[in-house]
């Protein structure tokens, strides 16, 4: 016999509640140089910023040297060299990203959650020989496309094609921090996702190898909603359990399966995925209590082993 499985997808109303927005900020105030305690290394020990919904990793520097060359701030050398020292000419420097190099810092979804992404907010500097470029990429392509940056006013930072940041002035008569630098985070890859976003940031057109990047304030800014797992559900033509009668007229249902013992757990979900009632009996025929919830569309999710069947119901009293 041939099994058909008939999957349905719920309106996205339906899936979140309870959205909640944050502005997680990486101020790497625990980043040191100190010769007393010991060079803080290629992993930021500033604690990670908190939000309900998401998780924050550590800020880490790949494919440079071991020690960080300043304090205060995420600062490395070693970057890849391409550009000369005194000449702003964007075309005259030979180097494309370095896939080898990089800042790091992932964001993992916290079991039950969905966390969309606005923007990445972050200030930055050099030394007088350091990177004159740099691009953010993400996990979502495989780090192949460079996300969308912007500049804000009174910054020595252009945006050249294809979204790269290219410091414009070499003259480095002052050592000024360069602020309000964002990427545009949106669209179905930073929308509502389960899975652990991962950022890396490329320096690179150095003018020598001795030359350092610096970041600090990054912010990671966007929102976290309680994902109610309903999402797609599957629903077994050939289930072993029935329920019925659908519509119940007066809240009460009635649940028969021939393989009642296998059965560990019965959820009663409304349509927003908040489970209203639960149940363990393993009796040949269980009876469902919904009297007092309103009219309405639920469904009864019943787990079996490692499996789990699903069906939709109807109070209508």
């Amino acid at each position: 016999m041939i099994k058909h499985l008939l999957s349905i997808t719920l309106l996205s109303a339906g899936l979140t509640a309870g959205a909640q927005s944050f502005s997680g900020m990486y101020p790497f105030t625990g980043v040191s140089t100190s010769t007393t305690t010991g060079n803080t290394g290629t992993t930021d020990p500033t604690p990670t910023p908190t939000a309900t919904g998401v998780t924050f990793g550590a800020f880490t520097a790949v494919g440079t040297p071991t020690n960080t060359s300043a304090g205060g701030v995420f600062a490395f050398s070693g970057w890849t060299t391409g550009a000369t020292n005194g000449n702003d000419v964007y075309s005259s420097m030979t180097q494309t990203v370095d896939l080898t190099k990089y800042y790091d810092v992932s964001l993992t979804p916290a079991s039950g959650y969905e966390v969309s992404l606005t923007s990445i907010t972050f200030n930055m500097n050099r030394s007088g020989t350091g990177p004159r470029t740099f691009v953010w990429r993400s996990n979502r392509d495989g780090f192949a496309a460079n996300l969308p940056a912007s500049v804000g006013t009174n910054t020595n930072i252009s945006v050249q094609t294809a979204n790269v940041f290219l410091w414009t002035v070499d003259s480095y008569t002052t050592n000024t921090q360069q602020k309000n630098l964002m990427v545009t985070l949106g669209g179905t890859d930073f929308t509502a996702q389960t899975t652990a976003y991962n950022f890396r940031l490329y320096p690179y057109n150095a003018e020598a190898g001795g030359g350092t990047f610096r970041i600090d304030t990054v912010t990671f800014n966007g929102s976290a909603s309680l994902a109610t797992g309903l999402g797609k559900i599957s629903f077994d033509l050939n289930s072993n359990f029935n329920v019925y009668p659908v519509p119940s007229h007066d809240g009460v249902l009635f649940i028969e399966s021939k393989n009642m013992s296998d059965l560990s757990k019965i959820e009663v979900l409304d349509v927003l995925g908040n489970v209203v009632l639960t149940s363990s009996k393993n009796d040949p025929k269980i009876k469902l209590n919904l009297t007092d919830m309103p009219d309405g569309n639920y469904f009864v999710r019943m787990y079996s082993g490692t499996s789990v069947s699903t069906k939709k119901i109807v109070i209508l009293k």
